[in-house]
């Protein structure tokens, strides 16, 4: 995206992360099979982290009314809204 600024935000790498961030991250492996950049944006936070992915998998995995699939739908289309490419 030409002419475009980003904001740099320090990281943790999977081969630095220790203690709760290795345990957060090898869940977030798990669910997606890598470790998606939005959980390494919050990986000074650890505890932080974890919540916000606990939410996450609270509201993408609840047997209620709707299914998982229209869920990512309605995730993509929200981000899709707001400009979000993530």
């Amino acid at each position: 995206m030409k002419g475009v600024s980003m904001a740099w935000v320090q990281m943790v790498s999977d081969e630095a992360a220790t203690g709760k961030l290795r345990e957060l991250y090898q869940r977030s492996r798990e669910r997606a099979g890598v470790v998606p950049n939005i959980a390494k944006l919050q990986s000074l936070r650890p505890e932080t982290a974890s919540r916000g992915f606990d939410l996450y998998c609270q509201v993408m995995d609840d047997p209620s009314g709707i299914s998982r699939r229209e869920r990512v739908l309605i995730a993509t289309v929200v981000s899709k809204v707001n400009g979000c490419l993530y």
